[in-house]
């Protein structure tokens, strides 16, 4: 098999390449060739290129991994062609999806919820001494167009606890630590693809997380009932949950973590891709 990977310089999308490359794929970066069975478009951001290519190879089947699709972003585009983003999610054969909450924007947005295959992403696990620093980590980027935004940071100062927002601003090191000293994790948002991957990776080394019931908070594919919840647009309900992990913060089992974010390696997502393609093949 012989795939074009048109993505990004990114952490969470640049190991597929040596991941795939070891199962015997012939893999090309940012280049597509006649022969290629598949085009896989790793990012929204690369939208242009892979109309440049499929404007020279119309045949190759298209592949889409829609990392996230929100109900804010035609509002709040950040810089991105989302309608030129749809009519290529037309034009895939497959979507490849984090979590459920991409499945269901992009058959509101599009319909095209038919052509969705959910492949959870992996998470950068590391190892780590921890400890409680005795503070409340927000992994995620400022989405500021989200319902819930700002509830966190608002909870924890009513009740005088330490907050800590990265804003994906720290390096590896900083980030690391960060996530291995704080209390436990909480992204307050109603609607996220995975609710940040830090989750995972902090939750593997004993970090509890916090996350809203919203239907669209796609952390809850990956929690399942691992997760505290809080009642999805209740301002109330986000400050009482976060007192209550604040004053009785629980202690996880190590190895009930482990189990449950072996899921999420890289290996793992990377076979599932492969599974996909070569069902495609077949049919």
């Amino acid at each position: 098999m012989k795939i074009a990977i048109i993505k990004p310089e990114s952490v969470n999308v640049n190991p597929w390449i040596p991941e795939f490359r070891s199962r015997g794929i012939d893999v090309r970066e940012n280049m597509v060739e006649p022969d290629c069975d598949f085009i896989i478009c790793a990012s929204h951001s690369q939208i242009a290129k892979l109309e440049y290519f499929h404007s020279i190879y119309p045949e190759i089947p298209i592949i889409n991994y829609n990392w996230d699709l929100y109900g804010w972003v035609f509002d709040h585009p950040r810089g991105y062609d989302w309608h030129k983003y749809g009519e290529y999610l037309k034009k895939s054969t497959e979507i490849w999806c984090p979590s459920e909450e991409v499945v269901m924007r992009s058959e509101e947005f599009f319909g095209v919820g038919n052509k969705c295959e959910i492949i959870h992403t992996f998470a950068r696990f590391f190892d780590a001494d921890t400890k409680d620093g005795r503070y409340v980590l927000q992994p995620m980027r400022a989405y500021t167009k989200d319902k819930n935004y700002g509830f966190l940071r608002r909870a924890t100062q009513e009740l005088q606890i330490p907050l800590v927002e990265t804003n994906h601003r720290l390096n590896e090191e900083e980030f690391q630590k960060t996530i291995s000293e704080c209390s436990f994790m909480c992204t307050e948002y109603h609607e996220a693809s995975t609710g940040g991957l830090t989750l995972l990776e902090g939750y593997r080394i004993g970090k509890p997380v916090v996350i809203s019931d919203s239907l669209y908070m796609g952390a809850r594919d990956y929690f399942g009932d691992k997760a505290i919840y809080f009642k999805d647009g209740d301002y109330e309900s986000i400050k009482r949950v976060i007192k209550e992990v604040w004053d009785n913060t629980p202690a996880l089992n190590l190895d009930d973590c482990k189990e449950l974010t072996d899921r999420y390696k890289l290996s793992t997502m990377v076979d599932k891709m492969i599974n996909r393609l070569e069902r495609l093949m077949q049919q």
